[in-house]
């Protein structure tokens, strides 16, 4: 089955510029006919080329509110708990929900409600003695398909249980069921607001379980510039918030990690290559640093074998040369400083 991307290229405005093909974290892109080319075969919809791109060249796709149709009777907002860090001096999260009501969402369930159930089970999951480490969240699409690419033995590292906004969306549609007993399945409807076009790519590529999962992903910016008119408003909102602050810290680095209540985590901010002494950009060995923490300690392990240190034939010392996949062990030599 063919993978559906959410990040799209417009050829018009590309000038291969390269700012994109040097900071691919899978090097996904090239330069052919003047303008950058996407394999999709091996892109993950990070978003990085989007970030990068100076003329505006890439673009995430999302569905639009104006495109739902009209017999999704009942609406449910999924803000991600990133949507509320996007507001200055935001002292209570209610007047964020009680704007998404205001512009036409019938219900909001917040997905940091579910982050703390992921968050619960995870501290579970992490007692046990059978888990290979590092453990590594699947909460991120990103993540989880970088990995089947490039990281495939790392696949038994995922923890395997559904992301927030799938829990969710489920969550949202059972309660909706039970308040409006009227409503027929097909006239309900979850619509993710989403920071990062991956979400989009993990709903297009049917990777939910159920029925139950989310329907529509929208762009928290647009969101975002529909929510600051009413939310100028002086009137106090309705009191909308059930999450506390473990599943809301799931929008800043390391609070994922920190709610584990465990200190012996790493994370990490954003997604990178990094190009091998005198290699040009084009053939860079690259690290994905929201992985990489835990990813390449692993990797390293993997390729690492055990060694025994070989000594210096004359002074003893020991050579700090490790036998790896691609390097066998050296064997005793000569001290150079002797020689």
């Amino acid at each position: 089955m063919e993978y559906k991307h959410s990040v799209s290229l417009d050829i018009d405005k590309c000038k291969g510029c390269t700012n994109c093909l040097k900071r691919c974290p899978t090097q996904a892109i090239r330069i052919r006919g003047g303008h950058a080319v996407i394999d999709p075969r091996v892109c993950i919809d990070c978003g990085e080329c989007i970030r990068v791109c100076p003329y505006k060249a890439k673009k995430a796709v999302f569905d639009r509110l104006e495109d739902i149709p009209a017999e999704k009777k009942w609406r449910i907002a999924l803000p991600a708990p990133s949507l509320y860090g996007q507001f200055d001096h935001l002292d209570d999260v209610d007047y964020v929900l009680q704007g998404l009501l205001d512009i036409g969402f019938d219900d909001v369930f917040e997905v940091a409600q579910a982050a703390e159930l992921v968050t619960a089970y995870t501290r579970n999951f992490m007692r046990r003695m059978d888990v290979p480490r590092p453990v590594i969240n699947s909460a991120c699409p990103v993540i989880v398909r970088l990995i089947s690419l490039r990281f495939p033995y790392l696949c038994d590292h995922v923890i395997p249980m559904l992301p927030p906004i799938e829990i969710a969306s489920h969550m949202a549609k059972a309660a909706a069921r039970r308040q409006h007993p009227e409503l027929r399945d097909e006239e309900i409807c979850t619509v993710f607001i989403s920071p990062c076009p991956a979400k989009a790519s993990f709903v297009k590529n049917g990777f939910q379980t159920g029925a139950d999962g989310v329907d529509y992903v929208v762009s928290m910016s647009d969101i975002y510039f529909k929510l600051l008119p009413v939310m100028r408003r002086e009137k106090a909102p309705r009191a909308e918030s059930r999450t506390g602050m473990i599943g809301i810290s799931w929008a800043s680095t390391g609070g994922e990690a920190s709610a584990l209540l465990n200190d012996r985590y790493l994370a990490a901010d954003g997604i990178s290559t990094r190009s091998r002494r005198g290699a040009s950009p084009c053939s860079s060995s690259w690290s994905s640093t929201p992985a990489t923490a835990a990813a390449s300690a692993a990797r390293r392990r993997w390729k690492t074998r055990t060694s025994r240190a070989c000594g210096c034939s004359r002074c003893g010392a020991i050579c700090r040369y490790r036998k790896t996949a691609s390097r066998p062990r050296p064997t005793r030599r000569s001290c150079r400083t002797n020689t």
